[in-house]
């Protein structure tokens, strides 16, 4: 059974797989055709504030999530990343 926080940390660290996929200096080796997909699916991918506001809406299923709409765009995301990783 998943439970809400395991459901928004799978969002958050299938955003920063599919993001690593499509910058080929940080994976060199990843086909082309591979790379094109990740770009594809990350261009409707939900952004950190839509995942703040799944779980302000439904958050019985998403979160607890920390607020990421004040951290879009700056160095600190990965540190609320980070911070997730490892917990229940």
């Amino acid at each position: 059974m998943t439970i809400p926080f395991e459901r928004t940390r799978a969002l958050i660290h299938s955003y920063e797989l599919l993001k690593r996929l499509q910058d080929p200096k940080e994976t060199p080796r990843v086909p082309r055709w591979l790379r094109g997909h990740a770009k594809a699916l990350l261009k409707h991918y939900p952004s950190y504030g839509d995942i703040e506001q799944a779980h302000k809406a439904l958050p019985d299923l998403f979160g607890p999530v920390p607020p990421f709409s004040r951290l879009s765009g700056t160095a600190d995301v990965q540190s609320v990343i980070d911070a997730t990783k490892g917990k229940p």
